[in-house]
């Protein structure tokens, strides 16, 4: 009896074993994004696990629907943190599945409590295999630990990011991983520009698998699931014929301070046979081709900027050296001055789009950006390309036979000019390219534009007033 006990136990550990080697042998895994809101529990989520379940899934995102991480935080921020962590571990149990989430929690720290963001890994067993926390704000005082790497029984190590991560870090560890999961939305004050804007983009320049709240990007042929279940290559590098997007309402367009732009006109009836031109802001220059295909009368009335910008903006409490060169659809263009938005520019069908911009090698990061009401177009229709010269970074982007553009170009981090609020004091440098901002704004030509069209005015006023003080003598 002992004998028999002995053998099974050791046949159930071979077996287990045996299991453990052939899924770490295997070359794919399964992945989800299941959505929901976590303010209900996990009354939204319980459904759906149900469901995938069943196609033996590997890894799940549990994306919430609560967009503005801020408000988010300081309204719940969560009373309920221990009773959501006890809930997702017993869920990663019974169902056996690796789960990921973003969640918000309350701390005492130093007589104060302040709010913390923890994307939280649990195994298949429901323990904690990784934290990445972030203090919500610059002011917190609490010291926190992370780890936002680790290593599944199917044989993936995964680095785990939040969106703001895309536009405030320089990614040099991604560099080793060919699989990421960036969740916790960035806040919605963080205008200039959202980071799940650049999820496609990094997936696409780093040719990693990306598992994220807007759904599964993999390498350079985009969006491939929304929702859906998706098996994955561990180690990326798939050819694909088709680059596919996370299509934009227009309505859904974010908001951009162009004030501080140097935007040309894009002249639509010359680009018909190519048209090339070189912008600049400053010392830093962008050079533009366009051709466009036969223009309609309604494409006519269409306006385009050709956009350049170099300067130090604003996201939330941090200022971000940023450089630009992007083609951007406007609803109004005067002069220089670009309103984003849209008309009847969806006519327009772009043959051809280069544009090129050197930008500083040292401590930086260049992406492609795209946003399109298109939801997919030939591979062989984007490049981006990078060329390395001594201390500059060559860089262009091309796109052909497109449309529904509504911004396409280069966005460059210059991590060197960074600095935040909490050490806007302290920072020299900061208070040099802040001056050196708004003295480049007042001498901006747009500013003596305004000024002369300004003194015409009140030149009338002083005609119009001087004539009648003199017939009422």
């Amino acid at each position: 009896m002992k004998y028999s006990r002995f053998l099974l136990n050791y046949i159930k550990t071979q077996r287990k074993q045996q299991n453990q080697l052939v899924i770490i042998n295997k070359v794919t895994y399964k992945a989800t994004v299941i959505s929901g809101n976590l303010r209900n529990g996990l009354r939204d989520y319980l459904p759906q696990m149900n469901e995938i379940s069943k196609q033996n899934v590997d890894i799940v995102l549990l994306a919430s629907e609560v967009s503005d991480s801020e408000t988010y935080g300081k309204a719940d921020c969560t009373d309920n943190y221990d009773e959501l962590i006890r809930d997702i571990s017993l869920l990663a149990n019974r169902f056996n599945i690796y789960v990921v989430t973003h969640l918000y929690q309350k701390v005492q720290c130093q007589g104060n409590v302040e709010a913390m963001k923890n994307n939280i890994v649990f195994d298949r067993k429901g323990a904690i295999v990784a934290v990445y926390t972030k203090p919500l704000n610059n002011y917190a005082t609490c010291n926190v630990t992370s780890q936002n790497t680790f290593t599944t029984d199917f044989g993936v190590e995964f680095l785990v990011l939040m969106e703001e991560d895309l536009l405030l870090q320089d990614l040099e560890s991604l560099r080793n991983t060919k699989n990421v999961i960036i969740t916790g939305r960035a806040a919605d004050n963080m205008v200039y520009i959202k980071g799940n804007q650049l999820i496609a983009s990094l997936a696409y320049i780093s040719d990693v698998n990306v598992l994220s709240d807007d759904g599964i990007f993999i390498g350079k042929a985009g969006l491939k699931s929304k929702g859906g279940v998706l098996e994955i290559n561990k180690n990326g590098k798939d050819k694909h014929i088709t680059l596919s997007f996370n299509p934009i309402d227009i309505r859904d367009i974010p908001l951009e301070d162009t004030n501080q732009y140097i935007i040309r006109p894009l002249d639509l009836e010359a680009s018909l046979s190519g048209y090339q031109e070189t912008v600049c802001d400053g010392g830093f220059c962008c050079q533009f081709y366009v051709k466009t295909r036969s223009l309609c009368a309604k494409t006519t009335e269409a306006h385009y900027g050709l956009s350049v910008y170099s300067g130090v903006r604003r996201t939330g409490e941090h200022y971000i050296g940023v450089d630009s060169c992007k083609l951007v659809v406007c609803a109004a263009l005067y002069k220089r001055t670009c309103v984003l938005g849209l008309e009847s520019n969806m006519d327009v069908v772009f043959e051809k789009i280069s544009i090129k911009g050197n930008f500083t090698a040292h401590h930086s990061t260049q992406f492609p950006v795209i946003l399109t009401t298109q939801t997919s177009m030939s591979s062989d229709s984007f490049s981006f390309v990078k060329k390395l010269t001594k201390d500059i970074q060559e860089v262009s982007a091309e796109l052909s036979n497109a449309k529904n553009i509504l911004k396409f170009g280069i966005l460059s981090r210059d991590f060197t000019r960074d600095y935040d609020d909490a050490n806007f004091n302290s920072n020299s440098s900061g208070k040099i390219q802040y001056s050196n901002d708004f003295y480049e704004y007042i001498l901006n030509e747009d500013i003596f534009e305004f000024f002369d069209y300004l003194w015409i005015k009140i030149r009338v006023l002083i005609f119009i007033v001087s004539i009648y003080i003199l017939e009422m003598m």
